[in-house]
């Protein structure tokens, strides 16, 4: 089970291409008193990711949820932007060629699905084999 991320502002995200890496540091709401310790962030690193999209970052964005949603909901929710995305520049992959076939081939490899959802700014979603929960009161895989 993730933990709550609820309020949680978002404090940085890194994509390495290379590594198929995505990691977000988020840090509690702790008003009136905005905390400016990193010993309070959640470290989220998604490892062997397959694709992803994030839209709306205010540059101030805070976080209402971080969910798993079975790849099959999260292809057909978003097939349309998918399509679009791979007609123009072949992202998020080669398993967006045919997304009839994508979820077996998704599947295959072991990947999960993950939506952000934000109470303001950067929302998105994500394809990725493994999550880690670093940091924070407690930590979850």
């Amino acid at each position: 089970m993730l933990p709550s991320l609820h309020d949680y502002f978002l404090i940085s995200y890194e994509v390495h291409c290379e590594a198929r890496r995505i990691t977000l540091r988020a840090r509690p709401d702790t008003r009136p008193h905005p905390a400016s310790d990193p010993s309070l962030d959640r470290i989220v690193v998604f490892d062997g990711v397959e694709g992803y999209h994030f839209w709306d970052d205010a540059f101030g964005n805070i976080i209402f949820s971080l969910t798993e949603v079975p790849v099959e909901k999260l292809l057909l929710d978003r097939q349309t932007e998918i399509k679009e995305s791979y007609r123009m520049s072949g992202a998020p992959g080669p398993w967006a060629a045919d997304l009839a076939s994508a979820d077996a081939v998704l599947s295959a490899k072991g990947i999960r699905g993950f939506e952000l959802y934000s109470s303001y700014g950067l929302s998105g979603w994500l394809l990725a084999k493994q999550l880690e929960v670093r940091g924070g009161p407690q930590s979850a895989v």
